[in-house]
C-alpha cells in the first residue's frame, strides 16, 4: 500500500486529478449506484438554460466514462495519455490547463451543434493519444492489448475499437478533430505558416496564476532574531549573556576616587 501510495504522489498532477475524479464518480455512478449518471451527462438544454444553469455538466460530461468494463480502462487510458502528455510538450499545468479547456470547449460545441453527444470521456482520450502521438519519433512503436503498430497509427487504432464495439465514432472523432485545432494553432501555423502562437501568452497567465497560489500555500520560514550589540553567551560578561555586571563595573569606575569617612 505504501508502494502504490508513493506511485500516486509521484503521478504528474494533471493526470492524476483528471484519472481519479473519472474513476471515482464512474464507480459511484455504474458500480456502487450512489448517484444518478443522468446528473452527469451534456444535456444543452439544463446546461445553458437561463432560469437554472447546471454549468457542472460542462466538467462531469468529460469525467464519466462508459458503462461495465469502461469503469476501469476509461480512467486507466486516460491517466496514460495524460501523463504521456504532461512528460512530452505540456509540462506546465499552465499549458495543460489551456489545453484542456481548449479542446474540450471544441468538443462540447461539435456535439451540440453536429453530433449530439452527452459524454465526453472518449473523446478526451483520444485528443490525448493524438497530441501525444504526434510529438513521437515515426519508428516508435507502441502495444495495444494485443497488437503492436508505429504510433502514429494510434488514434485511428482507438477510433476502429470504438467501431468494433458499436460506440459513437463521430463522437470519439470530435477528439481527434480538437486535438488537431490546438496542434495546428500551437505548432502548425507557428512553425510553417510563420503565425503566432495566440494560445502561448494565455498558458503564461495560467501558469503565473498557478506559481501565485504556490508561494501563497508555502510555509513560510521563520525568520531569526538577530542578537543585539552588546549580548553575548559566555566570556567576560557571564555565561548567561547578560553584560548587567560589566555595565555596573564602567559605571563606578567613573564614579571618581573614593574618601574615607571622616578624613
Amino acid at each position: 500500500m505504501a508502494d502504490i501510495g508513493q506511485i500516486i504522489r509521484d503521478a504528474p498532477p494533471v493526470a492524476r486529478t483528471l484519472a481519479g475524479a473519472t474513476l471515482l464518480i464512474s464507480f459511484s455512478s455504474f458500480v456502487l449506484g450512489l448517484v444518478n449518471p443522468m446528473y452527469f451527462i451534456y444535456i444543452p438544454h439544463m446546461v445553458w438554460n437561463p432560469a437554472r444553469l447546471q454549468l457542472w455538466r460542462l466538467v462531469t460530461s468529460f469525467l464519466l466514462s462508459s458503462p461495465k468494463l469502461g469503469v476501469l480502462m476509461d480512467p486507466f487510458f486516460l491517466f496514460k495519455y495524460a501523463s504521456d502528455c504532461e512528460h512530452v510538450r505540456l509540462r506546465r499545468k499552465g499549458d495543460f490547463m489551456v489545453f484542456l479547456l481548449f479542446v474540450g470547449s471544441i468538443i462540447v460545441l461539435l456535439n451540440t451543434f453536429l453530433i449530439g453527444g452527452m459524454t465526453f470521456c472518449s473523446p478526451l482520450i483520444l485528443s490525448l493519444a493524438y497530441y501525444w502521438a504526434a510529438f513521437e519519433s515515426p519508428s516508435t512503436r507502441v502495444n495495444f492489448f494485443i497488437a503492436t503498430f508505429p504510433v502514429k497509427f494510434l488514434p485511428w487504432i482507438m477510433l476502429l475499437m470504438t467501431l468494433v464495439q458499436g460506440g459513437n465514432v463521430f463522437l470519439d472523432l470530435t477528439g481527434i478533430v480538437a486535438a488537431h485545432a490546438y496542434l495546428f494553432l500551437t505548432e502548425i501555423w507557428p512553425r510553417f505558416g510563420g503565425g503566432r502562437d495566440l494560445l502561448r501568452p494565455l498558458g503564461d497567465t495560467v501558469e503565473g496564476w498557478f506559481e501565485g497560489y504556490e508561494r501563497a500555500a508555502r510555509p513560510q520560514q521563520p525568520q531569526r532574531v538577530q542578537a543585539q550589540a552588546g549580548v553575548r553567551v559566555g566570556g567576560a560578561e557571564g555565561a548567561t549573556g547578560s553584560s548587567l555586571f560589566g555595565q555596573r563595573s564602567q559605571v563606578w569606575a567613573h564614579r571618581g576616587q573614593g574618601h574615607r569617612l571622616g578624613s
